[in-house]
């Protein structure tokens, strides 16, 4: 008996198995996905700057494929700006863009962009960026257009991970 050989070739039947791991790797990619804890602090994030301008709003955070991560409705706010908030913030995950662009397009006469599914295309929401991934978005619904806008933007683009 030859034992000695017996370590070659246990290498030699793993290649197969070893080639065919590398040979995928283009098929899977890797990105971040926000926690509870992130969507917890663009929430808290997006609170606070609401208060500090004395608004009264419903905030929703969703996750990069538009579900629902976290909400609130804040004192006094109207309770129809519930379901507005979350689809804002849907329509900026699942689309890559701020509402307020959408807003600015029709007005451009694309008003096509009114048939995609789920739209909000209304100022009021920002999506939250990996580097060039949407990992989730903010949407703000109850005040105006503009002040809606602010803090959305401002919760989502001073996110850091």
């Amino acid at each position: 008996m030859k034992i000695r050989h017996l370590g070659p070739l246990a290498v030699l039947a793993l290649f197969p198995a070893f080639a065919a791991a590398h040979a995928d790797e283009g098929k899977l990619l890797t990105r971040a996905i926000l926690s509870s804890e992130g969507a917890k602090s663009l929430l808290n994030a997006a609170e606070a700057s609401a208060r500090q301008r004395g608004m009264r709003v419903s905030i929703a955070v969703v996750d990069g494929s538009g579900r629902l991560l976290a909400f609130t409705r804040m004192d006094d706010s109207q309770t129809g700006t519930d379901d507005t908030a979350i689809k804002k913030a849907r329509t900026a995950a699942l689309y890559s863009s701020p509402g307020k662009e959408f807003a600015q397009r029709i007005k451009q006469n694309q008003a096509f962009l009114m048939t995609l599914p789920g739209i909000a295309a209304v100022p009021g929401s920002h999506p939250v960026m990996n580097g060039k991934y949407v990992i989730g978005a903010v949407g703000v619904s109850g005040a105006t257009d503009d002040l809606d806008d602010a803090v959305a933007t401002d919760a989502a683009t001073n996110f850091h991970a």
